[in-house]
């Protein structure tokens, strides 16, 4: 199979999942390499194809018409997990964590929490080692970019952020 005709085949998985796949489980599909994948995967990135990696794999951002806002928040660092399900079970997902930093500035990292399932992870991995999160540099005052199908699920996520005290001004 050519490296085009994979591809095309990739990006027809990718649509057809409604979860992430793996490097290594598409590799495994087509009997290449994951490295051979993950090149495939930025030459159709290049193409403009909306495909985002998460934590679990790739995925096709499938929500053209998605709303989107930055929320600044704060929390303990043991809310962690608390404030990505606050956004997630509403049905939206959390892209970046922003921080401001007075000394380095402008800092951006993307999260991409799709799901419980991801917010369990990130969090566990900040319990389980001894990494700060980014917010600490900033007395626990961050950003969010969250991205939903519409404008109603963008409000009540900021309204269920607002009722647990973590939105702030």
């Amino acid at each position: 199979m050519t490296g085009d005709k994979r591809r095309e085949e990739i990006m027809k998985v990718l649509d057809a999942s409604d979860k992430p796949m793996s490097a290594s489980a598409l590799a495994k599909m087509y009997g290449v390499s994951r490295q051979i994948i993950v090149g495939d995967i930025a030459l159709l990135r290049a193409e403009a194809n909306d495909i985002i990696a998460t934590n679990k794999g790739y995925i096709i951002n499938k929500r053209p018409g998605k709303a989107e806002c930055l929320v600044k928040v704060r929390h303990k660092p043991e809310d962690l997990y608390d404030e990505l399900c606050s956004i997630v079970d509403l049905g939206a997902r959390v892209i970046t964590e922003e921080i401001e930093s007075p000394v380095y500035g402008r800092i951006v990292t993307d999260i991409n929490v799709l799901s419980r399932e991801d917010a369990r992870l990130i969090s566990e991995r900040f319990m389980d080692s001894t990494a700060s999160q980014l917010s600490e540099l900033t007395k626990g005052v961050h950003y969010h970019k969250i991205v939903a199908d519409n404008e109603l699920t963008i409000i009540r996520v900021q309204k269920a952020l607002n009722e647990k005290h973590y939105l702030t001004k």
